[in-house]
């Protein structure tokens, strides 16, 4: 069994979370700064462990990214990132999501911290965190449309309802499904 005891995705969700809220109430400059710090925060007892997860290194870069720009472009560019920067943050969740079913399932990196080793190459668990990974990719990409609509209407209704509603929607019915999904790794599914 594994001994790495970190708390799991929704913790890696995190500098993500972290930068929508912020990026509407404090700008895309400190929003991206704080998920840039909480996103190294959170790689570095992967990164120690010698088991980096790439959800996590991807925040970092991410957030780096969108430090840099934030800080050098003019402001009509910057006008427009803040807009549109949510949309462009889910855009490289849905990237690094189904980027990663072509190596290891993001969530199969979450999903070793609480089953055995020995189960690990299991056909169920693999299959659970294929779906799993193509679930919440699929989710982030439908958020990206929601929050372009959120951008181009600019208005606070359409803010309450394209940039939180319906993703909170969505990723509350996400969470939902892999913790229904969750049932199915124990030991005694995948023995």
């Amino acid at each position: 069994m594994t001994t790495d005891k970190r708390p799991g995705i929704y913790l890696a969700l995190a500098p993500w979370i972290l930068f929508t809220v912020l990026a509407q109430h404090a700008g895309v400059q400190a929003a991206s700064l704080v998920a840039l710090a909480a996103a190294a925060a959170i790689s570095l007892p992967g990164l120690r462990a010698h088991r980096p997860k790439l959800l996590e290194l991807g925040a970092v870069a991410t957030f780096a990214a969108f430090s840099v720009v934030a800080f050098t472009v003019d402001a009509q560019a910057a006008d427009w990132l803040a807009r549109y920067a949510r949309g462009i943050a889910a855009a490289v969740l849905a990237l690094i999501s189904f980027g990663s079913l072509a190596f290891t399932p993001f969530t199969e990196q979450y999903a070793r911290e609480s089953v055995p080793e020995r189960l690990w190459g299991s056909p169920t668990f693999k299959a659970v965190n294929r779906e799993l990974t193509t679930l919440w990719a699929c989710v982030f990409t439908a958020m990206i449309p929601l929050h372009v609509v959120a951008g181009t209407l600019d208005t606070r209704q359409g803010n309450l309802v394209f940039n939180w509603l319906l993703p909170i929607a969505l990723i509350v019915w996400a969470a939902k499904r892999t913790s229904d999904a969750s049932g199915h790794t124990p030991t005694a599914a995948v023995a």
